[in-house]
């Protein structure tokens, strides 16, 4: 409330000398905002002095920092040209300290950003693998470091010792501690993730009963997109207690079936169909010919069976289900070809009459 009191008897008895300070503080501030945009490209221009497009210049992620902070540095040379009263310029100057730790911070999380700044040309360095990973992992550690740093010195700000306000926790650090037990573990198996790469964003993996697209990799967390849509957020420390199957870093893909024919088809004739099934699948394009096996492979209490086995180059996995619909019509042809009708489980059932 005093401080209300203290600015508005300010502008009371505000003299003829003040009214041209505010008149200087007010074109202070209008030309810092003139020449905040032509110096903070000037700026952005002689670290990237190779540069020719401007658009692209003012597009860089500390363009829109250098020009905030040349305002705010105007702003303030202006209210230090009012000279306010002691305690509102007191209130100003950490506002101000503030506002400029603030900026800085944003500054630099978007110079980390992996879309923006400078951890973006991991993702042009061709010698690391799984670069767009452990750029993002990467920008996150940063962002987090930076965001704790940025707290520290607003803390000191207010003259709050942040040593002495760890060291005063006391019991409570042990709490903490306890609690924080969970994250490190998630934190210790992120870093493994990133070190043996099992796996990155955009494969498509198999951990536990999860099955789905990896999105994003933190250092807590790892989220997949499944075949429904859905987003499954999965610790980190799961994968260190689960298998994980990288579906997309195989090379090709295995097709397998069992086809059941009666038991009243002859011998002939069950060697027939195995051959026009053995050159049905070597014709296919898709189907890599070296690994076709068609054999007849047991004699059941109900059907005689055959199994067919194969593989594909097509990774895709809705190229692959076409891919297996095409093979099964191609089947059943041979099948009709000769007319010959699938077997189905059944019983027999003999009754005798007395």
């Amino acid at each position: 409330m005093q401080l209300i009191n203290n600015i508005i008897d300010f502008f009371k008895n505000i003299t003829q000398e003040q009214l041209i300070d505010i008149g200087v503080a007010c074109i202070i501030i209008l030309i810092a905002i003139i020449i905040a945009p032509i110096i903070s490209y000037l700026l952005i221009k002689m670290f990237n002095y190779k540069e020719k497009d401007k658009l692209k210049i003012k597009k860089n992620p500390l363009y829109t920092t250098f020009k905030a902070l040349i305002v705010c540095i105007g702003i303030y040379l202006g209210i230090l040209t009012i000279n306010p009263p002691q305690d509102v310029l007191n209130i100003c100057k950490k506002g101000f300290q503030i506002i400029i730790i603030c900026l800085i911070a944003r500054g630099l999380v978007e110079l980390v950003d992996p879309k923006k700044g400078v951890v973006s040309k991991l993702k042009d360095d061709r010698k690391i693998d799984g670069n767009k990973t452990v750029a993002n992992f990467t920008s996150k550690i940063l962002k987090y470091i930076i965001y704790i740093g940025a707290g520290l010195l607003i803390l000191t700000v207010f003259d709050i010792n942040p040593t002495s306000l760890i060291a005063g926790l006391g019991v409570g650090s042990a709490v903490i501690a306890l609690a924080a037990q969970d994250f490190a573990k998630n934190l210790i198996s992120g870093f493994s993730l990133m070190a043996d790469k099992p796996f990155l964003v955009g494969d498509w993996i198999q951990v536990g009963t999860n099955e789905g697209t990896v999105i994003e990799m933190s250092f807590r967390c790892t989220k997949i997109q499944t075949s429904d849509n859905t987003i499954v957020t999965i610790q980190n420390s799961v994968f260190t207690t689960n298998n994980v199957v990288n579906c997309s870093r195989m090379k090709q893909r295995r097709y397998s079936l069992n086809v059941k024919v009666p038991l009243e088809t002859s011998a002939d004739k069950m060697e027939r169909i195995i051959e026009k099934l053995k050159f049905t699948l070597i014709s296919n394009n898709d189907v890599d010919r070296e690994s076709v096996q068609v054999h007849f492979d047991t004699i059941g209490l109900d059907s005689m069976n055959i199994v067919i086995c194969m593989y594909t180059d097509i990774l895709d996995y809705t190229q692959y289900l076409i891919f297996r619909q095409k093979i099964n019509e191609q089947i059943l042809k041979v099948l009709e070809g000769e007319n010959i009708k699938m077997a189905y489980p059944g019983q027999n059932v003999y009754v005798h009459q007395a």
